[in-house]
């Protein structure tokens, strides 16, 4: 019985202390990679499996205007290439390759995006129909 008494602070502590690691480790938004983002409002598909309020409309925010920490709660991105971030007590979808996150987090091909007018790609465009067939890239012009 005594022995159990000294060991249960120790035990606390080490709980406390797995908790606080699993929660750090969460998937966040730690910075824009455009001046501008859109946040957009999820599909039906985008949402399942995810609580919350969903927002109904989509909204831009500028760089100087985003506080980072948004949490991402999506496993990976959809189809669509976009994640699922908590941004104030709202939901929304944003595109995979226009934030960063401090987790790696892979997305499929971005097939039919346009970049704008022929600038060379620029880190916040890396990878955009790198992995798409020629017709797919065909279409979207």
């Amino acid at each position: 019985m005594g022995r159990l008494s000294v060991l249960r602070p120790e035990v606390v502590l080490v709980v406390l202390l797995v908790l606080a690691v699993g929660t750090a480790a969460a998937d966040e938004v730690v910075k824009l990679r455009t001046s501008k983002v859109t946040l957009f409002s999820c599909t039906a598909e985008e949402q399942q499996g995810i609580q919350g309020t969903f927002a109904a409309d989509n909204k831009e925010v500028a760089r100087s205007e985003a506080r980072p920490g948004w949490p991402v709660l999506s496993a990976g991105p959809s189809k669509a290439g976009r994640l699922v971030v908590k941004v104030g007590e709202e939901l929304y979808c944003v595109r995979a390759y226009a934030v960063e996150t401090n987790a790696a987090i892979s997305a499929e091909a971005d097939c039919g995006t346009m970049v704008a007018a022929a600038q060379p790609r620029s880190g916040a465009t890396r990878g955009l129909g790198n992995n798409c067939k020629p017709d797919q890239a065909a279409k979207s012009k």
